[in-house]
């Protein structure tokens, strides 16, 4: 018997996608195994952009419980309320790290309090061991493409249905514009080509949108640095490449960050990015100029 915690709602509402919601799942099953406690999730409802996929409401869902495969209790002895890692949750993890019942301690909407506790001890909690943990618990049965040699992960965050015109405005938000952003990317991949220059490396583009958007990036391939586009998958296919990677470029976006969250390799990511990110990340200006 033992303490769980968790955090609720895991209800999207219709407009949150999975980066959204799922970032502090990760942030507090990683932190659970850090305090000695066990952690359960009750799994996802209403995560949004299923409406232009195909798939129903349900099925959207549902794809990203089973993907993220974590525990779920379901029947506590016990259950608890509250919502910040303070001096009395604290002394309610002592109370009850040793009892004989299954006692669950919901967080609710306990999710700042969280992520500030998670990034004041980031290394810390976020060693190798525990972050590979989450990644190889990952449940995915569809095609894995990676090869032998160097795979690189670029996810590119394009313009969506589900988008808000005004959070498309925001600055920080650097959605893709091919023509803006060709000279940018063109600038990373040069880096990177020169970086491994002896390997055979494969640079894989996560993105959404159409081929067209793309083929000046696809142009830049070379006989040892080959580049394939991956363009609308499910994002459960995203994910587990990028979180296997050996090196993530991340976009400005909640979706790079869960994947950069799984993976203990080193992501290259903007320097105006507005979350934390672990100690091995590589910080780049806006035109992607960075030493490797």
């Amino acid at each position: 018997m033992s303490l769980h915690l968790t955090i609720t709602p895991t209800d999207g509402k219709g407009t949150e996608g999975i980066g959204s919601v799922v970032y502090y799942h990760i942030l507090l099953n990683i932190l659970c195994e850090y305090l000695g406690v066990k952690y359960t999730f009750p799994g996802f409802t209403n995560l949004a952009h299923h409406s232009y996929t195909g798939y129903s409401n349900e099925e959207w869902s549902d794809s990203f419980t089973t993907f993220f495969n974590f525990p779920n209790l379901k029947n506590p002895d016990a259950y608890v309320k509250g919502s910040q890692l303070d001096s009395q949750f604290f002394s309610l993890l002592e109370e009850y790290k040793n009892t004989d019942k299954e006692i669950l301690v919901d967080l609710y909407y306990g999710n700042t309090s969280i992520m500030n506790y998670c990034e004041s001890k980031k290394d810390e909690i976020f060693t190798k061991e525990r972050i590979d943990r989450v990644r190889k618990n990952l449940v995915f049965s569809g095609k894995k493409y990676f090869g032998e040699g160097i795979n690189i992960c670029h996810h590119i965050r394009s313009g969506n249905p589900n988008d808000i015109p005004g959070e498309l405005a925001a600055p920080h938000r650097e959605i893709y514009n091919p023509e803006r952003d060709y000279p940018r990317f063109k600038n990373l991949i040069s880096t990177l080509k020169n970086k491994y220059v002896d390997e055979n490396v494969t640079y894989h583009i996560h993105s959404q949108g159409t081929y067209e958007g793309f083929v000046n990036l696809l142009g830049l391939a070379t006989e040892k640095f080959s580049i394939v586009l991956h363009l609308n998958d499910h994002p459960t296919s995203d994910l587990y490449h990028m979180s296997n990677c050996d090196l993530l470029v991340m976009a400005n976006s909640s979706f790079s960050l869960i994947a950069s969250l799984m993976n203990s390799n080193p992501s290259i990511v903007r320097d105006n990015f507005w979350h934390f990110t672990y100690s091995n990340a590589i910080k780049t200006d806006y035109n992607y100029n960075v030493k490797l």
